[in-house]
């Protein structure tokens, strides 16, 4: 979980965020115009409700950095509520949580910086846009050109067996035409 700033007319919102590891998928976020531990409190309730259920499992791990947001006692109270660990990164030393780093660096790059800020609304919407094809459309390589909802519904072994499968029958086509056409020279 991190945040993010965005320079929105002459000032600043956040862009609140709570990312996958394992599938790099976005669970929830928000664009606030305050950066407070009840922003993050209620990103994190978001992911939580949605992604976990409600259910407690073992090893939930929650990478934050050690910004006021993080520390403080209602924050705490979320994180012991849904059995949750909370890992937070040495300071000045953002690699620690890179793929969130990451992914914050992409939506501004590719979508934040690119937008007319009209409006707070407009930002809120292009971006929900933007993370709904990140996590269900785009292909990610470094989990193995699926998308982060495939990961993490636990599809991606099997997108990955009916590709291999295609591309064996392309090979095996290719060879069969590749014969073909040599019978038809010789002949």
């Amino acid at each position: 979980m991190d945040i993010s700033y965005i320079n929105f007319k002459g000032s600043f919102v956040y862009l609140i965020s709570v990312l996958d590891g394992f599938s790099r998928a976005v669970l929830a976020w928000s664009i606030s115009t305050r950066m407070e531990s009840l922003d993050t409190q209620l990103v994190l309730w978001d992911a939580c409700d949605k992604w976990l259920g409600g259910e407690k499992f073992l090893a939930v791990r929650l990478i934050t950095d050690n910004g006021s947001q993080f520390l403080t006692k209602e924050f705490k109270q979320i994180l012991k509520e849904f059995s949750i660990h909370n890992v937070r990164t040495s300071v000045n030393h953002p690699q620690s949580n890179g793929k969130l780093e990451r992914f914050h660096g992409t939506i501004k790059t590719e979508l934040i910086r690119e937008i007319p800020m009209y409006s707070l609304e407009q930002i809120r919407e292009e971006v929900g846009k933007w993370i709904e094809e990140y996590n269900s459309v785009r292909l990610h390589s470094a989990i193995g050109y699926v998308t982060p909802m495939d990961v993490f519904y636990g599809r991606k072994e099997k997108i990955l067996a009916e590709r291999k499968e295609k591309l064996l029958e392309a090979k095996l086509k290719r060879k069969q035409y590749s014969v073909k056409a040599n019978i038809r020279l010789v002949a």
